[in-house]
């Protein structure tokens, strides 16, 4: 993707949708450099899985990373609902 290209569709953006996005960049900037983060991204391509890509992370620890985040969804998912011993 050219610079114009990535303008174009910045230009596109909502306000919120700008936002978000800085939030994200910050994120993966923190991936980069001393004392860097971890990531796994996930980009999916009407609908098929378009790609994976890791950062400071090798296939064991990025699979760990999935792990952790299927729990966290798990857990939000859960959240406040009842017991299971409720559900019939």
């Amino acid at each position: 993707m050219d610079e114009q290209t990535i303008e174009r569709r910045l230009a596109l953006m909502s306000e919120d949708e700008q936002e978000h996005f800085k939030m994200v960049i910050l994120q993966l900037v923190r991936c980069y450099g001393p004392d860097p983060d971890q990531a796994v991204l996930l980009i999916k391509s009407k609908g098929d899985m378009a790609g994976i890509i890791t950062m400071n992370a090798d296939d064991m620890e990025a699979a760990e990373l999935m792990l952790e985040a299927n729990d966290f969804f798990g857990y939000l998912n859960m959240a406040g609902a009842p017991p299971k011993e409720a559900f019939n």
